[in-house]
Order: C-alpha cells, then structure tokens, then sequence
C-alpha cells in the first residue's frame, strides 16, 4: 500500500510509534499478527495545525494492515495515500 508519510517519517518516531507493540485503532498485539505473517505498519494521525501557515503537525501511529488500509480510504473507499485527505473525504471536509 501507498502511504506518503513513510516516506516523512524519521527513525525516532517510527521506533516510539512501535515500542508498545499494538495497533493504535484496533489494539492487536505484534506478537498476534506475526503469527499471520504481518507486522505492525507506521501511519500517522494529524495532531495540530499551526494556524498561520495551515502547516499539519502528525504523530507517528502504529497500525495492523487491516487498519493502516482503513485508514487510507476516503468517503468513496478508494485509497489515498495521503491519509489526511483521506480523512478530510470521510469527514466530508474536502
């Protein structure tokens, strides 16, 4: 899958992102999901705007497969792989 923020993302964030070992939306643990042969995967959720730029400030999430393609869909199901302007066409913001 497609995810513009892995391309962003610095090792320090993506570590701290991994270190509880749990997906952040649905809470299923590393260890469960290697035993299906995936691993958690690093998105990131929006957590402030700098109002006079419109700059997006994004911390790192860990997320299961399942939930890292949930959270790219927009209001239409289609992948976006800028998970912001996913969000913004489920929200029916954009």
């Amino acid at each position: 899958m497609d995810c513009n923020y892995q391309r962003l993302v610095v090792v320090e964030g993506a570590s701290a992102a991994l270190a509880e070992g749990v997906c952040q939306h649905c809470g299923v643990r590393s260890n469960e999901l290697a035993e299906k042969g995936e691993i958690l995967e690093i998105c990131a959720e929006e957590f402030a705007t700098v109002m006079e730029s419109g700059e997006r400030i994004l911390t790192p999430i860990a997320l299961c497969p399942s939930c890292h393609a949930e959270h790219h869909k927009d209001a239409r199901g289609h992948h976006n792989p800028c998970q912001i302007k996913a969000r913004l066409s489920r929200e029916g913001l954009a």
